[in-house]
């Protein structure tokens, strides 16, 4: 019986063919799974397309530049058919990053294709919205982090290889993704990679480089002169503060503030705190333009003296982000869920019915807090990632699974301007596939 010492291996030459033969099953299997997941997904998404056409909801203006500069290129149906690609790529990649850790492609499968079917995550994903490359970015910047953190629980982490290359590359996708979405997505894409560092300590470098060159790109394009954000998008978020911190003092004057609006709609304002809408639907927008400096003064002297209020306001509009139940101070304090478009018509008038009657079924008052509140599911895949972290002895996991939503939510809780379920979306498709973690009972498992 021959021999090969090559590499150092002094294995017989049929055990090495074996081993190799081993190697090559394993990877096609661990191929088959993201892709039969992701051609599920798509096949369903892409009804939702043909239902929605040319878009479910939104228009083309959104008030993210460079996602409108991209509906304009790309038309909108092309732009929510891209959409349905890149999320049915997401959700494949995100489950075969799941199965490194032991999660059964029966429970995460179909629960990757329940996603895509029901209505208020199917119609999002055919919806003109930045929230939708944001949602897609941020379960890539997940599955990149879980792949990546597998090969550390592996001891592989320090080989390199093609397979890590390509993890990093869909890292640095996913955060310029984000990033390029607007502000509040590259706060959650700045949170998620900080979070991340630590639980990689053999890729802590590369990860700090690849997300700065990241969030360089935005900032590349606005020296272009293609901003991610509009001018003057700020000037609400700071005159709602105002509006909330003159409710709580009532016998506050400033002509800034009455310049816009009288002080019973500030006050008023205040008192329905939960989005800016409340405030911008009284005032003077030519009015809010002139006096936008006095404003921004007035909110700075804020800060200075009342910083209390200040986040007092901010808590009060992020509640989306953390409150399972909506909130009750007022007409605007309910989770917002656009209506259909009215261009929305479909390739078929029969599916575009069932499309709306089942979305508009769901909006039962009694289902909203499961079905369009991110907040539960957020806690329930955390709580899912704590239970196999205890189990199997790797904390590392909770950081890597919930950097995310946890990103997600503090750029939300910093920068909302209202209740829009959209903004949350990334914890509604997030959330019930980091849950699948906890059928995984056994160190063998995984």
């Amino acid at each position: 019986m021959s021999t090969s010492t090559t590499l150092g291996d002094a294995r017989p030459e049929w055990a090495q063919r074996q081993e190799r033969e081993r190697r090559h099953r394993r990877a096609k299997s661990r191929l088959r799974l993201p892709f039969a997941v992701a051609a599920a997904c798509q096949a369903v998404l892409l009804l939702w397309w043909a239902a929605g056409y040319p878009a479910f909801t939104g228009t083309a203006t959104s008030g993210a530049p460079l996602y409108d500069a991209a509906v304009r290129v790309l038309h909108p149906a092309g732009a929510t058919l891209a959409q349905t690609v890149v999320v049915a790529f997401a959700l494949g990649h995100l489950v075969a990053a799941l199965a490194r850790f032991g999660v059964r492609g029966r429970w995460s499968g179909p629960v990757a294709v329940a996603l895509a079917a029901l209505p208020p995550t199917g119609s999002l994903v055919v919806s003109l919205s930045p929230e939708v490359p944001s949602t897609a970015g941020a379960l890539l910047l997940t599955a990149a982090g879980l792949r990546l953190l597998a090969r550390r629980a592996e001891g592989t982490l320090h080989r390199g290889g093609p397979a890590q290359r390509l993890d990093l590359a869909v890292l640095f996708s996913a955060i310029a993704l984000l990033a390029l979405t607007g502000p509040r997505g590259a706060g959650t894409a700045l949170i998620a990679a900080l979070v991340l560092l630590p639980a990689l300590p053999r890729v802590r470098g590369r990860l700090a480089l690849l997300t700065a060159l990241a969030l360089a790109v935005p900032i590349a394009l606005a020296l272009l002169g293609h901003p991610t954000v509009r001018a003057g998008d700020l000037h609400p978020l700071r005159a709602a503060d105002l509006a909330l911190a003159q409710h709580r003092d009532p016998g506050r004057e400033d002509r800034a503030l009455t310049a816009l609006a009288p002080a019973a709609d500030w006050d008023a304002a205040g008192a329905d705190c939960s989005a800016t809408a409340a405030l911008t639907d009284r005032w003077d927008t030519a009015a809010a333009r002139r006096e936008q400096d006095e404003l921004a003064a007035a909110w700075r002297t804020l800060l200075r003296d009342h910083p209390d209020r200040v986040l007092d306001a901010r808590l009060c509009r992020g509640r989306l982000a953390w409150a399972v139940w909506a909130g009750t101070g007022g007409p605007h304090a309910a989770t917002e869920v656009p209506d259909p478009s009215p261009s929305s018509h479909g390739l078929l008038r029969p599916l575009h019915s069932a499309a709306a009657w089942s979305r508009t079924l769901l909006r039962a008052p009694q289902l909203d807090w499961l079905l369009w509140r991110g907040a539960l599911w957020a806690y329930l895949g955390l709580a899912a990632a704590l239970l196999y972290a205890w189990r199997h002895r790797l904390p590392a996991l909770v950081p890597v699974a919930g950097a995310a939503v946890l990103g997600t939510q503090l750029a939300l809780t910093a920068s909302a301007a209202g209740q829009d379920y959209r903004t949350m979306a990334v914890a509604l498709f997030l959330g019930p596939l980091l849950l699948t973690l906890a059928t995984v009972r056994r160190a063998s498992e995984s």
